[in-house]
């Protein structure tokens, strides 16, 4: 037998080598990607047809995230800080947003007003801007 020990075809100290690179390249601390969201609220690979972000601070004190998705006529809404988000469609470009129980019209200043058909109607102004730009995410002052 020679020099090292082999199991199979390899040498033991190839494969004890080849092994741990295997390893620290699976479990090495990955940089955050340029697709990723940077306060952690979504997962760009789960929802690929993000376009743009928006944070909403609102009249009756509440923060609501609104997701744009790829053809601009679907919103995602949800209540900081966990809400689940409500899916909403516009049928054209400048129309209100509907879904189930809310409606949200957007006006071109940075400000929307949600409708339910069990409260008064809260406005809220745009505090924050990001859209994706392929990969990445742009962020941008509201207006």
């Amino acid at each position: 037998m020679g020099k090292w020990r082999t199991t199979g075809l390899l040498p033991l100290p190839l494969l004890i080598v080849g092994g741990a690179a295997a390893i620290a390249v699976l479990t090495a601390c990955s940089d955050r990607t340029a697709g990723d969201d940077p306060d952690g609220r979504h997962d760009r690979s789960s929802l690929p047809a993000l376009i743009g972000e928006q944070i909403y601070a609102c009249d009756d004190g509440s923060k609501y995230d609104a997701d744009f998705l790829a053809d601009g006529l679907t919103l995602d809404m949800a209540r900081l800080p966990a809400e689940k988000p409500v899916r909403l469609s516009a049928p054209a470009t400048g129309l209100t947003y509907v879904g189930h129980n809310l409606n949200v019209a957007i006006s071109g200043s940075g400000a929307l007003t949600m409708t339910r058909p069990d409260r008064k109607p809260v406005r809220c102004l745009r505090i924050r801007s990001e859209q994706a730009i392929g990969n990445s995410t742009k962020e941008g002052a509201g207006g």
